[in-house]
């Protein structure tokens, strides 16, 4: 019998189980690998090519800028920078890496790099450091830097949740509450944003993670200061992180930390790179002007690109993070010539951010050089000259028992009259352009001195200096929380007095009041008038109470009695002026239209312009100028237009107009957002009328009658009366007072004197030919640059051909090659009689030879024969008391017979033009230097302004030496670089 033995189960081994583990592992990761290394080796392969490759930028050097004489005004020097590479390994040691940096940093007394917006003072408080002194740029600029960081969006998302794209008004909104954001919640916003906390903790738990993230920025930076750190240790952090970010929006670039680093310096930086991952040490260009202030005012300066106009620069190809830009002056208007074109290497870097191997490499190119029409000995001499003409009108003049004190702004300029080209051009007080180069190099101190000035402390000091009896608010008061200057008080280094400021011309405009007064046929060359002190003369078309002064300069009250047209320029005459201005208004129809009578000559010479023309209204310049206007009727009742509506809303305010010696209930128009639409409305309505009947004024358009007009407007000064409650308010004082007020009868009182403003006194205004009498001696509306009375003056020194004033000859590439040349363009031609110009230049030339002129005393001894006109012209009525006192002016050319050289000096508030005649005789013995010692071998020993000036002058070169210097120059800008 055969029995079945049961079957033997076999073991599961712990060998087979491993293996079936390890088979399923290895298979994991070969499966991986494949994925990897093969299927997907292309996408892996880029991203880790992205991560390792850096683009190392190289600054392209500005163009050059030279005088005329080759001598070199701008220029670059090489120097070393500090970059910073982000990588993983220089992030986890970012904050022991940028404080070893900045240790080595303070030993060397170097600055790293603060564009930084964001401030903290010696007494650790937090503020903007705003570049400009404007409330609305202010607003403007705040805003943006808020932005770019992102503080708009928590209140984006609060207000106008799930709003994707936002309208005008709600912008405006979100702009409104960040303007709310003080500096110091700003820094804590930023603490916080920048994960500062990491500094003291860098590896956080998961719930510490939690705590923190629930924290605030001040609660972080409380933490920060009681681990060690300061409130600025904190912010050097911020800068950095900021700069970080700001590039990040570039792609993976290095960010420059620290620039103009001294040799020395870097080589410490250098010996302790392993120390320091992301931290590399380059050599880039940067600006520098070797002769300081030197032609600042021409040159301009360098600096960063400022927040609000960072999309525009972006798409012009710059990096707003990094590179400057001209700011102002020649450095700005040839911007695109100077700026160069940009290079740099495309590198892979390890972890601690050292270049590992170099892929590729863009040449960088030098911008073109620009050849000015300045020449640095002529620029010195006016220079020097006019800021020691400054010093002695401070010190030792004064008029009347007013002192010049205050003379602390001005101006001056040389041109060649027979082509337009500017010799010299001087702004009072300048600045030194290589304070700029550098971003973060100007200290607190000067950042405020040049574009947010202390005004509450200048104008302690200007109070006391002056002895006014006025308080800061008077001088400087507040507007949306920032004081302005309204009297222009302030002397700004970086504001171009020569080109931008405008200003009355005073008594030099009367050479161009005898040309049109001749060449229109209203008086003759030989014209006699007699003085008869004040020009109370011809009261039917002036009015009774009509009468200026008949003089500008009078000693005792003296009348001249009669007094040809030479004489009266010599000593300034204002009665045969406002004569001559009388014959003009009548010759040419004694209506609206005659009153341009001087205008139309004044346009042709570049003072003002036609308001009926399109053409530009420029001197030609190629860097920024304003341009100011002379009285015509047109301007003239636009700008009455524009004040009036003011000075109505002042009368009512105050209850009562002099013009009718009426008194009121104070009446409001002024705009308030507190009013209803009605009030709004009916105030609107007053003023539009005012507007429309004083814009008929000179035209034939019919008008209301006072009584038609006085009748319209009350039905509005009711409905204001009956629905303000700004004025219930006013009532309700005025009957408290034990008083009673009938509306009707306020509403007709207040219709009658707007009746009287409007029709009866404002429109006389507007077209009296007393405004004619007035700019005939360079007053009323008369406002113009120093650079356009430059360009008058030379246009009648050359008998009538005004040139364009150009500053630039041409611009050359780098190989010396011609890109672009200026010469001499002819804007218009004056037919102007010779027997016009010959008693005109007589005038002038006794103004500064013959005994009495009043420009004599700074010429006695000058051997080549000069003629000149001296202006004093007042601010306004109250000057004194706003610290203000009148500007002196002075306009001159040289030789007489021969004019080659036409020059404006002005100071402000400096009294009378005479007192800055010695500055102009500076600028001839500059342009006569070879000349003058030809003739006087010892003329240096004659003239002690000549050899201060000239002879003395540091920046005087021979040929030899300038080739000499060029020579060296291109030498000293091979440098070696430092490699990694």
């Amino acid at each position: 019998m055969i029995v079945n033995k049961p079957t033997k189960k076999k073991k599961f081994s712990r060998y087979k189980v491993l293996s079936i583990i390890m088979f399923i592992i290895f298979g994991a990761i070969t499966t991986k690998l494949i994925y990897l290394q093969i299927l997907n080796y292309d996408n892996y392969k880029e991203k880790a090519n992205a991560n390792s490759t850096r683009f190392v930028s190289e600054k392209a050097p500005r163009g050059k800028i030279y005088d005329q004489n080759g001598n070199i005004l701008a220029t670059n020097i090489q120097t070393y920078a500090l970059t910073y590479t982000k990588t993983t390994d220089a992030d986890k040691q970012f904050y022991s890496t940028t404080s070893e940096l900045l240790k080595i940093l303070n030993e060397n007394n170097e600055a790293f790099q603060d564009n930084l917006f964001l401030k903290i003072d010696d007494n650790n408080n937090i503020y903007f450091e705003y570049k400009t002194s404007d409330a609305d740029s202010k607003k403007h600029e705040e805003i943006r830097f808020k932005r770019d960081r992102g503080l708009n969006d928590s209140i984006q998302k609060e207000l106008f949740k799930g709003v994707e794209e936002l309208s005008d008004k709600q912008i405006e909104k979100v702009d409104n509450e960040l303007a709310k954001i003080s500096a110091e919640d700003t820094f804590y916003y930023l603490v916080k944003s920048y994960n500062l906390i990491s500094s003291v903790d860098p590896n956080p738990t998961k719930e510490q993670s939690k705590i923190y993230d629930k924290m605030d920025g001040k609660e972080i930076t409380n933490i920060l200061l009681n681990n060690g750190y300061s409130l600025k240790d904190i912010r050097n952090f911020i800068v950095i992180k900021d700069a970080i970010k700001m590039q990040s929006f570039k792609g993976y670039k290095a960010v420059t930390i620290a620039s103009n680093i001294k040799k020395d310096t870097a080589i410490v930086v250098y010996q302790k790179l392993i120390d320091l991952p992301g931290i590399g040490v380059s050599l880039e260009p940067i600006r520098y002007y070797p002769n300081n202030e030197l032609a600042s005012s021409v040159l301009g300066y360098v600096s960063s690109i400022d927040s609000s106009k960072t999309e525009n620069y972006q798409l012009r190809g710059y990096d707003v993070s990094s590179d400057l830009i001209g700011k102002t002056g020649i450095e700005s208007s040839f911007e695109e010539q100077l700026k160069g074109v940009k290079g740099g290497t495309t590198v892979k870097v390890n972890s601690q951010g050292r270049v590992t191997e170099e892929l590729f490499k863009l040449e960088s190119y030098p911008g073109n050089d620009v050849h000015l029409t300045i020449d640095d000995n002529i620029q010195y001499a006016s220079e020097q000259a006019l800021a020691d003409g400054i010093k002695n009108i401070q010190t030792n003049s004064s008029d009347n028992g007013y002192s010049y004190k205050n003379a602390t702004r001005g101006a001056l300029i040389a041109v060649e009259v027979k082509t337009g080209r500017i010799l010299s051009l001087v702004s009072y007080p300048s600045f030194n352009p290589n304070l700029f180069t550098v971003p973060g190099k100007l200290t607190p101190e000067e950042y405020k001195k040049y574009f947010n000035p202390d005004l509450d402390a200048f104008g302690k000091e200007l109070i006391q200096r002056m002895g006014l009896n006025k308080t800061v608010e008077d001088l400087f008061p507040m507007k949306d929380g920032y004081r302005t200057d309204k009297n222009y008080l302030y002397p700004s280094a970086v504001y171009n007095y020569a080109t931008m400021s405008l200003i009355p011309p005073g008594s030099t405009f009367k050479p161009l009041t005898a040309v049109a007064g001749i060449e229109s046929g209203a008086i003759k060359p030989d014209e006699i008038i007699v003085d008869r002190g004040k020009f109370d003369e011809h009261p039917e078309t002036f009015g009774k109470g009509f009468a200026p002064s008949g003089i500008e300069y009078r000693n005792g009250g003296f009348t001249y009695g009669p007094v040809g047209l030479a004489k009266a320029i010599q000593d300034s005459i204002n009665y045969y002026f406002y004569e001559t201005a009388y014959k003009l208004y009548k010759l040419n129809g004694g209506d609206p239209s005659a009153l341009d009578s001087i205008a139309k000559y004044a346009w042709q010479f570049g003072l003002g312009f036609d308001p009926n023309s399109k053409e530009k209204h420029t001197t030609g310049i190629e860097i920024e100028e304003s341009f100011g206007q002379t009285y015509n009727f047109k301007s003239w009742k636009e700008i009455s237009i524009a004040y009036d509506k003011y000075e109505l809303v002042d009368y009512l305010e105050k209850g009562e107009y002099k013009g009718t010696g009426a008194t009121f209930i104070p009446f409001d128009i002024r705009v308030s957002e507190d009013d209803n639409e009605e009030v709004k409305s009916a105030k609107q309505s007053i003023k539009d009328k005012v507007s429309d009947i004083l814009s008929k004024v000179g035209t034939d358009e019919k008008q209301l009658s006072h009584d038609d007009f006085a009748k319209d407007v009350k039905k509005d000064v009711k409905n204001i009366m009956e629905h303000s409650d700004e004025y219930k308010s006013r009532v309700q004082k005025f009957e408290a007072s034990g008083k009673k007020a009938n509306l009707d009868n306020q509403a007709s009182t207040v219709a009658e004197s707007i009746a009287q403003f409007t029709i009866n006194d404002k429109s006389g205004e507007i077209k009296t030919p007393g405004q004619l009498v007035y700019a005939s001696i360079g007053q009323s509306m008369n406002n113009f640059t120093p650079l356009q009375l430059v360009s008058y003056v030379s246009t009648l020194a050359n008998g009538g051909t005004r040139y364009k004033l150009h500053l630039v000859d041409k611009v050359t590439d780098n190989d010396g090659n011609v890109v672009q040349e200026f010469n001499s363009e002819v804007l218009n031609k004056i037919d102007i009689k010779d027997s016009t110009l010959k008693v005109i230049k007589e005038g002038m030339s006794a103004v500064n030879n013959e005994e009495g002129g009043t420009a004599k005393a700074a010429f006695a001894g000058f051997p080549i024969p000069t003629a000149g006109k001296t202006g004093t012209a007042d601010f306004a009525e109250d000057q004194h008391e706003r610290g203000r006192s009148p500007y002196a002016t002075y306009i001159s050319y040289a030789p007489v017979d021969d004019p080659k050289i036409a020059v404006v000096a002005v100071v402000f508030d400096g009294g009378h033009g005479g007192y800055i005649a010695p500055a102009v005789r500076a600028v001839y013995e500059a342009y006569f230097k070879d000349e003058l010692l030809q003739e006087r071998p010892n003329y240096a020993s004659e003239s002690a302004s000549f050899k201060k000036y000239v002879i003395d002058n540091p920046y005087s070169k021979t040929k030899e030496q300038i080739q000499t210097e060029s020579a060296s120059n291109a030498k000293n800008e091979t440098l070696t670089k430092i490699k990694d």
